[in-house]
């Protein structure tokens, strides 16, 4: 049986949006902030490498360290775009695929907007790192003003399940470490 999705609806600015990368090992995140564009966190190898020429977004684009803003077609790289959903009941949330949803509100859109661009301004978000502020944290934070990811979690428990026994201990202990925000 598969994991239930998110419920289809328009894009909307404000919006928190994510696709597969690496054939769906990971997600990646972003702040869908209108005009066809999105603002998101990306790793220190992104940001070392230039942005490939794009004629869609090559006016609007900014970079600022590991904040970029670019246009929607370079944030999906090809995968299908997907609208992370916030205000999941408990009792639903729990059979969700973590990284796909929250139990917790979000913020206006305004306010989700304008805390995207305050970080691509130049405000620091922190560096990137893959574990405990990476782009769905950042996602999150900018939804919610809480930096909680949930994908990393999952893989957590996905690997405690696997292991048995130390993998549960060592996924609990993990949690505990991750489990602190912003």
């Amino acid at each position: 049986m598969g994991q239930p999705q998110s419920k289809p609806r328009f894009l909307q600015p404000g919006d928190h949006i994510y696709c597969e990368r690496e054939g769906g090992l990971y997600d990646h995140h972003g702040i869908y902030v209108g005009d066809d564009m999105v603002i998101h966190l990306q790793g220190k190898a992104k940001k070392l490498e230039p942005l490939p020429e794009c004629h869609k977004c090559k006016d609007k684009r900014v970079t600022n360290g590991e904040i970029a803003k670019v246009c929607i077609d370079c944030f999906l790289h090809g995968e299908k775009l997907r609208i992370y959903d916030y205000g999941v009941p408990l009792h639903k949330f729990r059979f969700r695929k973590r990284g796909t949803c929250s139990p917790d509100n979000s913020k206006p859109p305004h306010e989700v907007i304008s805390t995207a661009t305050y970080f691509l301004e130049g405000a620091r978000f922190g560096d990137y790192n893959t574990v405990n502020n990476n782009c769905e944290n950042f996602a999150v934070y900018c939804k919610t003003g809480c930096a909680e990811g949930y994908q990393v979690v999952g893989f957590l428990e996905k690997g405690s399940l696997a292991t048995g026994p130390p993998g549960i201990v060592l996924c609990a202990a993990s949690m505990a470490i991750y489990g602190t925000s912003k």
